[in-house]
C-alpha cells in the first residue's frame, strides 16, 4: 500500500533520475543530455495537470522505464564500441501528416524483403537489442500487446481507426519518447503545456537519439534498408536530413481539416483509454495548433532549402486508396529503388487480405465537435493551401 501511495505524490524529476538509477544500478547518461530538457518539460506539464491518480502512475512508470533505457544505452555502449560505429544507410521515411494513407504507404514498403523497418514493440521497449534468432518471439512482444488490449478494453473505438497489432512496423514518434520529444506524450497523456513547448520549440538532439536507436536495433536484429514513418518529421526536415543525408522523403497529402478532425478523434480514444482528462474541444485545439505548425515548418524548410525539396515525393491521398500499386511504383522510380517481383507479389497479396480494410468508413468524426474551424484551418495554412491545393482535390 505504502508504494503505490509513493507513486502518486507528485512527479519531481531529480526523484525520477533517482529511481531510474536505482532501478539499473547505473548512473552514467552519457555526455549527451540534450534530452533533459524535453525531460523536465514533460515532468512539470504532468504536474500542471493535477493529473488523477491513474494518469500519474502511467506517466511515472513511462518516464523511469524511459530514463532507465538511457542508461542501459550507455553501458552497451561502453561495453560495446562497436554499437555507434555502425552505418545505418539511407532511410526511405514517410512522413506525411497523421491520417493521410501514411500507414498503408508505410507497410506496402515494409513488404519490400530489402527493407528493414522497426516494430511497435521495438519502439516501445528498446532495451535489450533485438535478436534475430528471436525476433518473431521476443518476449516485448506480449508485454506491448497487452497495453494495446488494456487500451482497447477501456476504448474500443480505436479498433475502427488504427491497427493494434505491435509485431507491425511502428512510427519514429514512439522512438522521440526516449528524447523526451513526442507527440506521443499529448496524445497519451494529454500534457498540453509540453504540447505547446513542442508547437515552438525543435528539440536539439533528437535525431542522434533517433540515430542511436537504428543502431541499436540493427546491431543483433535483423538488417536492410531502414524505412521508417512519422508524421513528427515535419516538425524538423532540416535536422532530419542532417542526420540523413541521403534520406528519401515521401510526403502523403490530404486535406488538414479532415486530417485534424480524424486525430483529435483518434486522441481523444487514446485519453479514455488511460483515464487523463478529457475536453475534446481543447483536443481539437492542441492538434489543430502543434500540426499546423509542423506543416508551416515543414513548407517553409521546402521553399528555402533545395537540398531539402530535392529529397521529397508528393502523393495524395486520394491517388494512394485509389492505387496504391501505382503509388509504389511512383516512389520506387523516384527514388530510383528495384522493386522486386517477390515484392511486387506481397503488396498484392497484402491488399487482397489486408484487414485494415474492415475499417473503412468505420471512423466517424467531425470538425465541428472538435471545435476546428475550416476557415481557420485554411487562413493558417494558406501557403500550404496554396502549394499543395491540387493534392488535396483543390483548384
Amino acid at each position: 500500500m505504502n508504494a503505490r501511495v509513493e507513486e502518486r505524490k507528485p512527479l519531481k524529476a531529480d526523484a525520477l533520475i533517482a529511481e531510474a538509477r536505482a532501478a539499473t544500478g547505473l548512473a552514467d547518461f552519457g555526455p549527451d543530455l540534450s534530452f533533459m530538457t524535453g525531460f523536465r518539460r514533460l515532468v512539470d506539464a504532468v504536474e500542471a495537470m493535477k493529473p488523477p491518480a491513474q494518469l500519474r502512475e502511467t506517466a511515472h512508470h513511462k518516464i523511469v522505464g524511459l530514463l532507465s533505457t538511457r542508461l542501459r544505452y550507455v553501458e552497451d555502449e561502453k561495453r560495446h564500441p562497436d554499437i555507434v560505429t555502425q552505418e545505418v544507410g539511407d532511410p526511405l521515411i514517410v512522413c506525411g501528416l497523421p491520417r493521410t494513407g501514411t500507414t498503408i504507404t508505410y507497410d506496402l514498403l515494409c513488404l519490400d524483403p530489402a527493407s528493414r523497418a522497426p516494430r511497435e514493440w521495438e519502439w516501445y521497449i528498446p532495451w535489450p537489442a533485438p535478436e534475430i534468432a528471436t525476433f518473431d518471439s521476443d518476449p516485448r512482444i506480449a508485454q506491448v500487446q497487452a497495453i494495446y488490449e488494456n487500451w482497447l478494453k477501456h476504448a474500443p473505438q480505436l479498433a475502427d481507426i488504427q491497427r493494434m497489432d505491435c509485431t507491425q512496423p511502428g512510427e519514429c514518434n514512439h522512438g522521440m519518447m526516449l528524447h523526451f520529444a513526442s507527440t506521443n506524450f499529448p496524445a497519451e497523456l494529454g500534457v498540453p503545456d509540453f504540447a505547446r513547448w513542442l508547437q515552438k520549440t525543435v528539440p536539439e538532439g533528437q535525431y542522434r537519439t533517433h540515430k542511436r536507436m537504428l543502431q541499436q536495433y540493427q546491431w543483433k536484429g535483423p538488417k536492410g534498408r531502414w524505412t521508417l514513418k512519422s508524421p513528427q518529421h515535419l516538425m524538423d526536415l532540416p535536422g532530419l536530413v542532417e542526420a540523413y543525408p541521403g534520406a528519401m522523403l515521401v510526403w502523403t497529402h490530404r486535406d488538414p481539416v479532415k486530417t485534424f478532425s480524424s486525430l483529435a478523434s483518434m486522441i481523444s480514444g487514446f485519453l479514455a483509454a488511460v483515464g487523463a482528462p478529457q475536453d475534446d474541444k481543447a483536443i481539437g485545439r492542441s492538434v489543430f495548433d502543434t500540426w499546423s505548425a509542423a506543416l508551416a515548418r515543414a513548407t517553409a524548410a521546402r521553399a528555402t532549402r533545395p537540398d531539402i525539396e530535392a529529397r521529397i515525393i508528393d502523393l495524395a491521398h486520394a491517388d494512394i486508396v485509389t492505387d496504391p500499386m501505382g503509388s509504389v511504383e511512383r516512389i520506387y522510380k523516384r527514388f530510383n529503388l528495384p522493386f522486386s517481383d517477390e515484392h511486387r507479389t506481397r503488396v498484392s497479396q497484402f491488399l487482397t487480405d489486408n484487414p485494415a480494410a474492415s475499417r473503412l468508413g468505420k471512423h466517424k468524426h467531425s470538425p465541428e465537435h472538435f471545435g476546428i474551424d475550416a476557415d481557420e484551418v485554411h487562413a493558417r495554412l494558406s501557403d500550404y493551401y496554396d502549394r499543395y491545393g491540387h493534392l488535396l482535390g483543390r483548384a
